[in-house]
């Protein structure tokens, strides 16, 4: 993993030495070391190119893998969550698969719409049936949920030990309305109506849910925490598939409980499942991007949901995200959690998907000159080998040259929001002549 140190080697490389000042107080601030036109940051790389080389960088974890056979090797990002820089899985055998693994499933419909590939379609049907092949059992009290944590072949780990997080849960079945959506394969539909079933019998009457139970008795490891916006869209989405008068009811309370909790008392929490249990006061870049966009999405039947948006980027303005001290800037770059500030080109990525909904709404041309400038920043945070680096620079980073791990999430996360954003800001994509 390269840092500031190699990162700024390779900014002068390609675009020059910018000489310093010798004046200190008497001239503006050092000009940008990457090209800006029209306030817009300009990519190192053209966008598609880098979004191609992702691709065929993840397959490098393959060892032996064939899509569509379960029974043989499989893929490195099925059972590890890291990745080393060349490619090949991490000995680490822990993984998240109800969020990472759902995102995964994600970006490979997107690719597979994009490209053109079958393949990636067939990637996506695999990680789904390894999910449903290792979901919690029929008879537990939180039954059929795909577990949060997957450690050494058993289900739990990492800070959820023995407890899994419906709010995860609720985001893998979105996922799997997004694959029975593209198949209609009705094992994706009934495998999302099953997790629907037991998150509807155990909402609690404020319209929350325990951030991390027990799956087998229900019993509560910690209640407060999560992306209560996953809950929201999950049964909006799955209302589309089947209307249920009582499911209708369990979004209207999840959504006020978003509203209340996450926008007018600004208590977000714990989110990561490597995270043990933080104060509510607790920042985390990614429920805030989602709960953003999924504001900007309703935005014009409910006006009143863009201010509350820009309220969510407001506050991550204030506190994750950068545009200065990182060799991409004056791009916005977007650093993990308030006590992990690590800036990370996957939840840039997301932050910058959530401005573009946000002038899709509007029309406003300062968030979508921040997006342009965000997403073409990512290129400078990727690896000869196509890897979208997970720590791309660490605010007050006082040890450039320290080895830290990759992971498949902030690769896949950033391909993932630059492939749905495409639409929104074709200019990412220029048309091929």
């Amino acid at each position: 993993m390269q840092m500031k140190h190699a990162f700024m080697t390779l900014l002068a490389g390609t675009f020059g030495a910018i000489a310093a000042s010798n004046a200190v107080d008497a001239v503006p601030a050092a000009p940008p070391k990457v090209p800006v036109v029209n306030g817009i940051v300009q990519p190192r790389r053209p966008l598609p190119a880098a979004i191609a080389d992702a691709m065929k960088f993840l397959k490098r974890a393959d060892q032996g893998y064939v899509p569509g056979r379960l029974d043989g090797p499989l893929a490195g990002y099925f059972t590890s969550a890291h990745v080393l820089t060349d490619g090949s899985p991490s000995s680490r055998n822990f993984c998240f698969p109800a969020r990472q693994h759902a995102y995964f499933i994600n970006t490979f419909l997107l690719y597979h719409r994009y490209s053109g590939e079958t393949e990636w379609l067939q990637r996506a049907r695999d990680l789904a049936d390894w999910n449903l092949a290792h979901s919690t059992p029929p008879d537990a009290r939180y039954a059929n949920l795909p577990w949060s944590v997957y450690s050494n072949g058993k289900p739990g780990g990492s800070q959820d030990k023995d407890a899994l997080e419906p709010d995860k849960a609720a985001w893998f079945g979105s996922s799997y309305l997004a694959l029975y959506d593209v198949t209609k394969e009705p094992k994706y539909l009934k495998a999302a109506k099953a997790i629907a079933i037991t998150l509807a019998a155990r909402q609690e009457k404020d319209g929350s849910w325990p951030f991390r139970v027990v799956p087998q008795d229900g019993v509560v490891r910690q209640q407060t925490g999560g992306a209560p916006v996953f809950f929201v869209e999950f049964f909006e989405q799955i209302l589309r598939h089947e209307p249920n008068k009582e499911w209708n009811h369990v979004r209207d309370r999840a959504l006020k409980l978003m509203i209340t909790r996450n926008v007018e008392q600004n208590r977000w929490g714990t989110y990561h499942e490597d995270i043990r249990e933080r104060p509510e006061t607790h920042l985390s870049a990614e429920p805030m991007s989602f709960t953003a966009s999924w504001l900007f999405r309703h935005g014009r039947e409910r006006p009143e949901f863009i201010e509350m948006g820009r309220t969510v980027l407001r506050r991550m303005e204030e506190n994750l995200v950068h545009t200065t001290g990182h060799p991409a800037a004056p791009s916005p770059a977007v650093s993990e959690q308030s006590t992990f500030q690590h800036m990370m080109p996957g939840h840039t990525s997301r932050y910058c998907a959530a401005l573009a909904q946000l002038h899709s709404a509007t029309s406003d041309a300062s968030a979508r000159t921040k997006a342009l400038s965000g997403f073409n920043a990512l290129t400078y945070m990727q690896s000869e080998h196509g890897l979208f680096r997970t720590m791309f620079q660490l605010v007050n980073e006082q040890r450039p040259n320290r080895k830290r791990e990759d992971w498949y999430s902030q690769h896949l996360y950033t391909v993932c929001h630059l492939l749905e954003t495409l639409p929104l800001l074709p200019e990412l994509s220029p048309a091929k002549k």
